[in-house]
């Protein structure tokens, strides 16, 4: 085989090869990035300088959710944070109003969250305390992946966020 034609060949199998990489990769899902609450749009009442900013990162070992609120210098700012697979089991949940009591009594988090896939865009979810349910409903990315919408089941309040 003369240079010319060897190095073809091994251009076709570098391309053949990092394609076949790059098509095995995961793409991450709709919901990854971060989004912030639009009052104007939501169907929920909240104070002029309300902030509500979601933050879903991937981890191996799930998604790592992080929400921040924020209101008047009164009200301060206040998380949210866990780490859940889409897989319908209950995983801890962490807040400020919590962490300080939970650290000094040295127990776990009696709140937990869990979340399937409906499909690539809409996510059931549920919050519980004690095991007991507290919240119920949906999170839907839209297909052009620049709003999401959560609902809560059996409430008008209806939270649209627009990714940043």
């Amino acid at each position: 085989m003369r240079p010319a034609g060897v190095a073809a060949a091994v251009l076709v199998l570098v391309a053949t090869t990092a394609l076949s990489q790059e098509q095995a990769r995961p793409t991450a899902p709709p919901i990854v990035g971060t989004w912030t609450l639009n009052p104007e749009k939501s169907a929920l009442r909240v104070p002029s300088d309300y902030v509500e900013i979601r933050q879903y990162s991937m981890r191996p070992d799930g998604f790592l959710v992080g929400l921040l609120i924020t209101g008047s210098p009164s009200r301060g700012y206040h998380y949210l944070q866990f780490v859940a697979k889409s897989d319908g089991k209950d995983y801890p949940e962490y807040s400020d109003l919590i962490v300080g009591d939970l650290i000094a009594s040295n127990k776990p988090t009696p709140r937990t969250y869990a979340e399937h896939p409906i499909d690539e865009y809409v996510t059931d979810w549920t919050d519980k305390v004690d095991g007991r349910v507290t919240g119920h409903g949906k999170k839907t990315v839209s297909k052009d992946l620049k709003t999401m919408t959560i609902t809560v089941d059996g409430s008008p309040a209806i939270r649209i966020y627009d990714r940043q």
